[in-house]
């Protein structure tokens, strides 16, 4: 008896134990590390990348699946497929698929790699893991706030010829945006936390008709919200939306871009802040280095860090276009 309250005793402090280590992760900190290691490559310094990448992935139950892609990569681009096979095998975990890895123009040779066998082997239990842990009925549902509100923004975009009725269907679509948002969305937010990856998971081809490829990311419900804050809005929801970053719902890059749209047409009216210019940017001398301290405070990259990814993105995107595929760790600041 004796035996049994002493086991007792200790699952429940163990349980209390685990339960406050958990309250205690904040995903902040996940994102200066990343920060911290993407300047690595940045400097061509990949092989320091490769421990701290493992280091963090160990300390986190979820990490970002963009984050394992470019650990995959910088593996790859060294040489080091042992390392490789290691990230891929989290980053199916997190969602990326096989189908996405292989058409990767750094990664395609994967496939040709001794390990490859062993990694086809444990593919469908990985994706399998991935699966259980999204909320299925919530990816459901922010896909169909997503299409949407696509629906109602392309025909205010792809009809601007027709100008004498451009107005009505502007208003249209604002006032069904602010309907999915402060209606749907914010009360999702509210109910389960912010509907990103570590929730919904990543966004694959044909859950939009936009989407074609399978991605390493969502942006879905990032997206509603930049076409909310478009026009001038309240910012009431900006404490809501910077706690979903402490706890890896949502990412600082989604939080920081959401912010700058409110500080680039809110007009001053709601939010007074400055941006983050992580998309809409502010180039007033004064404000730079309170924005720059901004940025690193939430786990953004620097103004100059960011600036150096966004031209690696630049040389990739426009070379692509070209039909040459650059041999580099690339980052995402345009779309796939």
């Amino acid at each position: 008896m004796k035996l049994t309250k002493w086991l007792i005793f200790i699952i429940l402090h163990y349980t209390q134990f685990v339960s406050s280590q958990a309250e205690s992760i904040n995903y902040i900190d996940y994102h200066k590390q990343i920060s911290a290691i993407e300047s690595f490559i940045i400097d061509s310094s990949h092989v320091k990348a490769i421990e701290p990448y493992k280091k963090l992935f160990s300390k986190y139950n979820f990490v970002f699946a963009e984050d394992c892609f470019r650990a995959v990569q910088t593996a790859v681009f060294i040489g080091d497929f042992k390392s490789a096979f290691h990230f891929l095998e989290r980053g199916v975990e997190q969602g990326v698929k096989i189908e996405r890895t292989l058409s990767d123009s750094l990664l395609i040779n994967l496939k040709d790699q001794v390990y490859w066998r062993q990694f086809e082997d444990k593919y469908d239990s990985l994706r399998n893991l991935y699966l259980k842990k999204i909320n299925k009925e919530l990816r459901l549902k922010i896909n169909e706030l997503h299409c949407l509100d696509q629906k109602h923004r392309d025909i205010s975009q792809l009809q601007s010829w027709n100008f004498i009725r451009q107005y009505i269907i502007d208003k249209k679509w604002r006032k069904i945006t602010a309907k999915i948002v402060e209606e749907e969305l914010i009360p999702l937010i509210k109910k389960y936390g912010f509907p990103g990856e570590k929730l919904i998971g990543v966004d694959e081809k044909g859950f939009e008709y936009k989407v074609t490829m399978d991605r390493v990311r969502t942006t879905f419900a990032q997206t509603i919200l930049i076409h909310y804050f478009s026009v001038p809005r309240t910012a009431e929801f900006n404490k809501l939306l910077f706690s979903s970053i402490k706890t890896g719902h949502l990412s600082p890059s989604s939080y920081a871009s959401i912010i700058d749209f409110q500080a680039q047409w809110g007009k001053n009216k709601y939010y007074k802040g400055l941006h983050y210019n992580e998309w809409h940017s502010s180039k007033k001398p004064k404000e730079l280095p309170v924005i720059n301290k901004n940025r690193i405070s939430i786990g953004l990259p620097s103004i100059k860090q960011h600036q150096r990814e966004v031209e690696l993105a630049r040389k990739a995107f426009f070379e692509r276009k070209k039909g040459v595929y650059l041999n580099q760790v690339r980052f995402w600041h345009f779309r796939e």
